[in-house]
């Protein structure tokens, strides 16, 4: 089974898993190149809460509104939009 914490430890480049978040944007960057429906929903859901503290429902609205073409960003648990 895939692991997207490891994956994305190693995709970033992070010693320590504990360091992706200090690295969000690099991440948010991967996940919209990854194939997310490889990794357990479960999984995907605490990634999100670990990593950007927010649920992976977010992450998932925003990945689908940003192929919109709408720019997105995490900062500190909200999301916010902007259009380009």
């Amino acid at each position: 089974m895939k692991d997207i914490f490891t994956d994305m430890q190693a995709k970033i480049g992070c010693q320590y898993i504990s360091d992706l978040t200090y690295h969000k944007r690099a991440v948010w960057l991967e996940m919209k190149r990854l194939c997310l429906s490889a990794y357990p929903k479960k999984q995907l859901e605490d990634f999100s809460r670990y990593v950007f503290d927010v649920p992976y429902s977010v992450i998932q609205n925003m990945l689908q509104e940003n192929c919109g073409g709408r720019r997105y960003e995490i900062i500190k648990g909200k999301s916010t939009s902007e259009a380009t």
